[in-house]
C-alpha cells in the first residue's frame, strides 16, 4: 500500500490519501506514525470503520484509553466511544474549549481518532493548534523560564471539589521524544495552575499562554464529510470542535491511546 501526504497548512496538519485504514499493517503504521511526528493531525477521506476496526487501528499507536467518568463507549467495545449529537440537543462533547485529550492522567493521552459517520452540510469543523510553532515564536528568554515550570492538570469539572479524582503535574515544555522539537503542554480546559502556585497567581501567565497558542498562524481546520477519519497527537496540539450546527444531526465514534515506552 502506497500513499501520498498533502499539508494543508503551514503549521501543522496534512492529508492522506491512498490508504485504506482496515488493511494497514506493521508497515503502513510506522509510516503513519512518522507523519504523525511531522504533522501532528492527518486526515483521511472515504473510510469505513466500524467500531472493532477503529479500535484495531488505534493500538497500533499505544493503549487504549478507557474513560473512567464518560458513559457512551459501547458495551461490546468500550474504548470506542459514540459521539451523537441530536437536532434537540445544544450540547456537543468535547466542544467549550481549546484542548488536548486526557492531560489529567500520566501517562497521558497520545492518539485520538475520530471517525465521521453522519455530519451535518454544513458546520461542527473541528479547529487544531500546533503547540510546537506557539513555543517557538516565543523569546529565547521566555521559552527558557518556561522550561523551569510545572503545571497543575485535573479533571476539569471536578475541580471545585476538595479531593479532585484525577490530578497530576507535568513540565509546562515537552520535547517531541523524534524529533527533539519543544511544545507547549498546557490547556484551557484542564490546565488549573502552575506547581507551587496559586490558582489566581497562576491565572495571568497561564492565560498569555492560552491566547498565545490559539493564534490563527499556528492553526488549521477542517471541515468534516461522511467517511473522514481524523487522527492526532495530544501531546503537541490543542483542537476544538465548532458547536455551531444547532438543529442538525451528527454522529461519529472515537477512540484514544495513551502515551506507552513504545
Amino acid at each position: 500500500m502506497s500513499f501520498e501526504i498533502v499539508p494543508v497548512a503551514g503549521a501543522l496538519g496534512a492529508e492522506v490519501s491512498g490508504v485504506s485504514l482496515p488493511q494497514i499493517g506493521v508497515e503502513e503504521s510506522a509510516a503513519l506514525r512518522t507523519a504523525l511526528d511531522r504533522y501532528h493531525v492527518l486526515r483521511f477521506r472515504g473510510q469505513d470503520l466500524d467500531r472493532f476496526q477503529l479500535s484495531a487501528l488505534a493500538q497500533n499507536f499505544g493503549p487504549h484509553f478507557l474513560h473512567p467518568i464518560v458513559s457512551n463507549g459501547f458495551p461490546d467495545c468500550p474504548e470506542v466511544l459514540e459521539l451523537r449529537r441530536d437536532v434537540d440537543d445544544a450540547v456537543l462533547f468535547g466542544g467549550e474549549c481549546w484542548h488536548a485529550d486526557v492531560t489529567w492522567m500520566k501517562p497521558a493521552g497520545y492518539v485520538s481518532i475520530l471517525h465521521a459517520l453522519e455530519v451535518p452540510p454544513f458546520g461542527g469543523d473541528t479547529c487544531f493548534a500546533s503547540t510546537i510553532a506557539a513555543f517557538e515564536a516565543l523569546s529565547p528568554s521566555f521559552r527558557d523560564m518556561l522550561r523551569r515550570l510545572n503545571a497543575v492538570h485535573s479533571y476539569y469539572w471536578y475541580e471545585r471539589r476538595e479531593e479532585p479524582p484525577w490530578v497530576v503535574e507535568h513540565p509546562v515544555v515537552r520535547k517531541h521524544p523524534s524529533g527533539g522539537q519543544e511544545g507547549l503542554y498546557v490547556n484551557r480546559m484542564f490546565t488549573s495552575r502552575l506547581s507551587g502556585m496559586t490558582v489566581a497567581e497562576s491565572a495571568p501567565l497561564l492565560t498569555q499562554l492560552f491566547s498565545h497558542m490559539e493564534r490563527y498562524e499556528f492553526t488549521c481546520r477542517f471541515r468534516w464529510q461522511e467517511g473522514d477519519v481524523l487522527m492526532w497527537d495530544n501531546r503537541f496540539c490543542l483542537h476544538y470542535p465548532l458547536n455551531d450546527f444547532s438543529g442538525q444531526r451528527r454522529r461519529m465514534i472515537r477512540t484514544s491511546t495513551m502515551e506507552s515506552n513504545r
